[in-house]
């Protein structure tokens, strides 16, 4: 996805300092150090841990985005603002840097932000102010993460749409782990992430196919196929679809899986980006398997799925064995 920058700001939120110290001018993102940085922080908001959803119109937010373009520093210091006033209530919540960043991807137009904590980090520091000159070691107490990796919780919003992408944590608020990012700054319930709908998935399946005695190793490639195929087909998670491709001509376990289901997942399908669409695909796109006897082997989908080029074979004394067909060449890697 092609991500152009076009305003960004820096706030520093250094609990140990107090407020925010607010940034009067904006960064200069012709620096090609500070356009990479943050266009990976941006890119790396869709993940599978990332929840979406739609900002409700009525939201204090949506009053700040709607000032975004014409207001950029205004719009972006009252965010911060909004969340800070919420985010000093934690008990643990740490100090960091907030990037409020407005740009353009696929011709509409997103405003987002990023809170990127603090680490210690050791440095070097040449002391030459009295007597011979000193190289010490010192440790930096305010460094930032690099590039390669995500923001610790940002959010970004379609300023047309006003559907949003979020990646939040909890914290410690008057002695409870909570999350806050959704609850008290966007102030809209997002869908679950495409990781905890997963997670719903493979626990009812394994709990329906315990009941049943259908081999856990059965189970769990099952579900992945059917994670696969339905976000390949669907392009997001339907949990109503999955019945059939997990525990497929058996109607009892399909009927007490969707019963499962409606108690425990979402009523409507988790909707997915095409970013994590395309990482859902990746993961999911491929059966990871560990044999008893210490074999491991990943097999893509299709393979898995022929039972012309990959089969089980289950023998009368219990055990298994795995064949794989027609192949014309093997390779072998160091």
């Amino acid at each position: 996805m092609d991500i152009y920058l076009k305003q960004a700001i820096l706030q520093v939120v250094d609990r140990e300092l107090g407020d925010p110290i607010y940034s009067q001018q904006v960064l200069d993102l012709t620096n090609g150090n500070t356009r990479d940085y943050l266009t990976n922080k941006i890119k790396k908001l869709s993940s599978a841990q990332s929840k979406t959803g739609v900002l409700r119109q009525d939201a204090e937010l949506a009053s700040f985005l709607r000032d975004a373009t014409a207001d950029f520093i205004g719009a972006s210091q009252r965010l911060v603002e909004k969340w800070y006033t919420v985010y000093q209530k934690s008990d643990d919540a740490p100090s960091a840097d907030a990037f409020v960043v407005l740009y353009e991807q696929d011709a509409q137009a997103y405003l987002a932000f990023l809170k990127v904590d603090y680490h210690q980090a050791f440095t070097h520091y040449v002391n030459a102010e009295e007597g011979p000159l000193m190289n010490q070691l010192i440790i930096h107490q305010s460094i930032l993460s690099n590039k390669t990796q995500k923001a610790d919780e940002g959010f970004a919003i379609n300023l047309q749409t006003f559907g949003f992408e979020l990646m939040e944590k909890k914290y410690t608020f008057s002695g409870e782990k909570m999350t806050y990012l959704s609850t008290n700054v966007i102030e809209s319930e997002p869908a679950p992430s495409l990781e905890e709908n997963v997670k719903v998935v493979k626990k009812a399946a394994e709990k329906i196919g315990k009941k049943f005695e259908v081999a856990k190793h059965d189970v769990v490639a099952n579900v992945k196929e059917a994670i696969y195929d339905t976000i390949e087909t669907n392009g997001e998670i339907d949990t109503s679809q999955m019945a059939a491709k997990i525990f497929k001509d058996n109607v009892s376990a399909q009927s007490e899986f969707k019963a499962e289901m409606t108690e425990n997942a979402p009523a409507a399908p988790a909707p997915i980006s095409p970013a994590v669409r395309e990482i859902a695909e990746k993961k999911y796109g491929k059966q990871k398997l560990k044999l008893s006897n210490g074999i491991e082997l990943i097999v893509p989908i299709d393979v898995y799925q022929n039972p012309n080029l990959f089969e089980f074979i289950n023998h009368p004394d219990g055990t298994m064995s795995v064949e794989i067909k027609n192949v014309e060449e093997v390779i072998s890697r160091l």
